[in-house]
C-alpha cells in the first residue's frame, strides 16, 4: 500500500506522523530556543532582547524602547551566531528588532506561579471530645485523622 494514502485511524498516528515532519522538529527546536533564551543569550543581554517569533529565516527580537532597541541592533551577528549555535544548525539569516509594544515575550512562562498555599491556623480545643467518642466510630476516625493532622504529638501519647 502507498504510504501517501494510507488512511490515518488514530490520533496518535496523525500526531507520530507530523511531529516527525521536519517542518515539526524544526519548529520544536525552536520553541526549546525561546524557552533556553536567557541561557543562550546570557543573563544580561536577554534582559533587554526577547524573542518574539519568526519569519521564515528571520528571528523576531523585541525591545522595551527604542534605545535598546538601536544599540541591540549592532549584537545581530552574535545574537545569530549563539542562537544558531544553539540549534545545531545555521537556521536564522537575518534579525529584526522591533519594539515590544506589550507583546508579550516568547521566552515568558506560560503558567504563573502556583499561589503560596497558607497553613491553617489549629484551632483552640483540639482532640478534648476523643475520649468522649466510640473509638470504632468512623466519625472518630476521622475527627483521629483531623486532630493527628494539627499535632501529630497528641496522637502518639
Amino acid at each position: 500500500m502507498n504510504t501517501r494514502t494510507r488512511k490515518i485511524h488514530s490520533a496518535s498516528e496523525a500526531l507520530d506522523k507530523f511531529l516527525d515532519s521536519p517542518e515539526a522538529l524544526l519548529e520544536l527546536a525552536i520553541a526549546r530556543l525561546w524557552r533556553h533564551w536567557p541561557e543562550v543569550l546570557g543573563p544580561d543581554m536577554s534582559q533587554f532582547v526577547r524573542p518574539l517569533g519568526h519569519r521564515k529565516t528571520t528571528m523576531l527580537l523585541g525591545a522595551a524602547n527604542s534605545l535598546v532597541m538601536q544599540e541591540l541592533s549592532y549584537f545581530g551577528p552574535q545574537i545569530l551566531e549563539k542562537a544558531n549555535s544553539f540549534l545545531g544548525n545555521t537556521y536564522f539569516q537575518k534579525v529584526q528588532m522591533e519594539l515590544m509594544g506589550g507583546r508579550p515575550a516568547l521566552d515568558a512562562p506560560l503558567l504563573s506561579p502556583a499561589p503560596r498555599r497558607i497553613a491553617p491556623p489549629a484551632p483552640a480545643p483540639l482532640g478534648n471530645l476523643l475520649p468522649c467518642m466510640d473509638p470504632a466510630s468512623p466519625v472518630s476516625a476521622c475527627y483521629r485523622a483531623y486532630v493527628k493532622h494539627f499535632n501529630p504529638e497528641m496522637m502518639e501519647k
